[in-house]
Formats: C-alpha cells, sequence, structure tokens
C-alpha cells in the first residue's frame, strides 16, 4: 500500500500529470453538474456533497 501511494506521488509530482487529472476531475464534475440543473434539490444535494468532500480532503 505504501509503495503504491509512493508511486503516486511520483507520478502527481510532474506538472503534466497532475494538472491534466485535475481538468480530468474538473471535466467530470461539471458533466455530473449539468446533469443535477433542471432539479434545485438535486442540484442543491450535489453542491453539498461536493463540498463535504472538498472539506475531507482538506482536512486529510
Amino acid at each position: 500500500m505504501r509503495k503504491a501511494l509512493a508511486q503516486l506521488k511520483k507520478c502527481t509530482a510532474i506538472p503534466a500529470v497532475k494538472y491534466s487529472l485535475i481538468a480530468v476531475a474538473a471535466f467530470l464534475w461539471l458533466f455530473g453538474f449539468a446533469d443535477q440543473l433542471p432539479d434545485t434539490v438535486q442540484t442543491a444535494k450535489y453542491v453539498g456533497i461536493s463540498l463535504l468532500m472538498v472539506a475531507v480532503a482538506a482536512i486529510a
């Protein structure tokens, strides 16, 4: 497990890989967000859960 995490950190230290992963994640989030837009309640839940995930990631 530690070897895998070390490899992941090594790969994400490369700027091209790091920013590509960020771009893919942002695209997927926006795609999911656009899918939720017709329903206000679903949109609020999607944004709320996303903010909770960001908060947990910031703590860790």
